[in-house]
């Protein structure tokens, strides 16, 4: 997703949110775009949320792609 930066910066921020149902820790964001690569319509931006061993919040950008997704 180079060059995608600000819209998962934007996902992140105001999209959609679901926790993983087997890792609680991640967390799965999700908003719509128009001219994302290859038809794609939608940008998932996954997110893990934890602490580390001092007890500071470490919070990191997993991995962000691209999906399509049909319209209902």
């Amino acid at each position: 997703m180079q060059g995608w930066r600000a819209q998962v910066l934007e996902t992140v921020r105001r999209g959609r949110r679901f926790q993983d149902s087997v890792r609680p820790d991640i967390y799965l964001y999700s908003r719509d775009y128009r001219g994302l690569p290859h038809m794609n319509t939608t940008m998932v931006v996954v997110v893990r949320f934890g602490f580390d061993p001092d007890g500071t919040q470490n919070n990191f950008v997993l991995t962000a792609y691209p999906i399509r997704r049909r319209r209902r």
